[in-house]
């Protein structure tokens, strides 16, 4: 069992959510912002055994953009404002590798 943290644009993310519930690849969806681009942002948690499948898949869903920027920049007497490109999108994946996926089942509360 391989633990993934897969990070994608809220654009990207409701496609890679339909990707990953029609090939049953069960994922937990976090939501997290960016600093850079102060975009919302998706996190995907998945626990599986099919790596390389769900590589494709984050693959086949996630695009890069470029997109412009408004940031500060020091001239060599004051800070300016200037526009820069930027490239964002994709998705990181980070691959934690062997884990153990336990599902915990207390006892049910009667309400």
């Amino acid at each position: 069992m391989n633990v993934m943290l897969i990070i994608v644009q809220e654009r990207d993310a409701a496609g890679l959510a339909a990707a990953f519930k029609k090939h049953r690849i069960q994922a937990t969806k976090i939501d997290a912002g960016g600093l850079v681009s102060n975009r919302r942002l998706n996190v995907f948690l998945v626990g599986t055994d099919r790596v390389e499948e769900t590589l494709k898949l984050v693959e086949i869903s996630c695009r890069e953009r470029a997109i412009e920027i408004e940031d500060k920049e020091y001239n060599g007497h004051m800070f300016v404002d200037v526009q820069k490109n930027i490239v964002i999108g994709g998705a990181t994946v980070l691959l934690l590798g062997e884990a153990r996926l336990l599902k915990i089942k207390g006892l049910c509360d009667q309400e």
